[in-house]
């Protein structure tokens, strides 16, 4: 292994993420899953006990800290912590204690994610982020959950709150295809309420209105009662290129999706950068991937420089600390994975060296998981499941990753080091890990 002098600052956070509904399992109180169990389905599969990390929480900040990470980002579940609206499940909010203690006691930072998509389905049925009373109601929810937690460092209130915005027209796609129809009437039967009132199908005027006014209110909440905790937003924002005489679609683009966000959140503790992929806006007024590009498993550009450029974009236009809060590829191919991190990191410690303040890295994920509407297919986690078991397997790109983070510099792993470094982490984690 060798390590080249170009390190990161000192304090930074290199970590792993995940969210609730996509690895606890059991989250029947949410929207999405009652989405899920409506026939037909816009969801591939329902998340069932997904990777039941519910009763495995401990075991994972095991594998992690093996790794060689200091830093997992967690979701809490609104639909868990008040299941029917204005009572408080002191049993959820026991459990996530847990959770919170169970990253000190491995000196792992907590980064908790207070809503990532899911919302009670009671609040669905009064309409979701459509209801004007939703940024009154998420700040009841915060400051109730952030007096209870003790050990909060870092929270992200709402997670990619402009993701409704950038996948509009997929979204809606799945509601105008053949079986577009019957869909739509079985997730609504299925609600209690119009599509809309899910965080994905959110119209862009309840986005701009309540979304916003629910992140400002939830900061302010959890500020009130626990004013040392940094606060913010996590945003999808994704490198956004033009080809030769389309860059007005390009800003366009940005000004509807990006830049209304990044403006009204420019003043909070950090801004939460998830990035994935290039975008490019053509002349005809389409954006995609470039023809003859590769392609991950999602569809989308393998574009590890992706990462760096977002967040010059976003210093350049905000000046607020950075703290990459997802990137990640999706596929099968680990080998791809690991060198898809190595390359992710490398461009982002140049973008650091010419003065962009990050001051933090989560790769997406931990662990295969749900997602979403895909189901179980895609997979982006440097820790495998076996859902059959919920066995754990160690990914040769962990350690890829892990040694970049021990290190806090960029470094190379030969693919003949992993199997002994495996072996190391299967040893010092043990088998009640389910790695065998």
């Amino acid at each position: 292994m060798t390590t080249d002098p170009r390190s990161f600052p000192t304090g930074f956070l290199w970590g792993s993420a995940t969210a609730g509904h996509q690895v606890e399992g059991g989250n029947f109180n949410s929207d999405c899953w009652a989405l899920e169990h409506a026939v037909p389905s816009i969801f591939a599969e329902p998340s069932g006990d997904a990777v039941d990390q519910w009763n495995r929480f401990d075991d994972d900040m095991a594998i992690l800290s093996a790794i060689g990470l200091k830093a997992y980002r967690f979701g809490i579940e609104w639909a868990r912590i008040e299941p029917e609206e204005g009572v408080f499940a002191r049993s959820a909010l026991d459990h996530y204690q847990r959770c919170i203690d169970a990253c000190h006691r491995r000196g792992i930072t907590p980064v908790v994610t207070f809503h990532h998509f899911t919302i009670p389905l009671w609040l669905a049925r009064k309409g979701g982020m459509t209801c004007d009373q939703f940024p009154a109601l998420f700040a009841r929810y915060c400051e109730t959950a952030a007096r209870t937690l003790r050990g909060l460092v870092i929270v992200c209130s709402m997670n990619e709150m402009n993701v409704p915005l950038i996948i509009r027209d997929v979204a809606l796609d799945l509601l105008n295809g053949p079986s577009g129809e019957a869909k739509r009437i079985a997730a609504e039967a299925a609600l209690g309420a119009p599509i809309a009132s899910n965080f994905l199908f959110t119209p862009p005027d309840a986005l701009l209105r309540n979304g916003l006014g629910a992140h400002a209110a939830g900061r302010d909440a959890i500020k009130s009662v626990r004013p040392e905790v940094q606060v913010g937003v996590t945003l999808s924002l994704q490198d956004e290129q033009a080809e030769p005489g389309a860059e007005v679609v390009r800003d366009a683009r940005l000004a509807k999706m990006v830049d209304p966000f990044l403006d009204l959140v420019k003043g909070d503790d950090f801004i939460g950068v998830q990035t994935y992929t290039r975008t490019t806006s053509r002349k005809d007024g389409s954006h995609g991937a470039r023809d003859g590009e590769p392609l991950t498993v999602m569809g989308y550009e393998d574009r590890p420089d992706a990462l760096a450029a977002v967040c010059r974009y976003v210093s350049q236009r905000t000046g607020t600390p950075i703290i990459v809060t997802e990137n990640g590829y999706s596929g099968d191919d680990d080998v791809r994975r690991g060198a898809f991190v190595r390359e992710s990191l490398d461009n982002l410690q140049r973008a650091i060296a010419d003065g962009v303040d990050v001051r933090g890295y989560f790769y997406w994920s931990l662990l295969d998981n749900y997602e979403w509407m895909s189901g179980y297919g895609p997979k982006f986690g440097i820790v495998g499941v076996d859902r059959r078991t919920q066995a754990r397997h160690i990914k040769p790109s962990a350690l890829v990753y892990g040694a970049i983070a021990r290190a806090g510099a960029i470094t190379t792993i030969e693919a003949s080091d992993t199997m002994p470094a495996i072996g190391h982490l299967r040893r010092r984690a043990g088998t009640p890990l389910g790695l065998g």
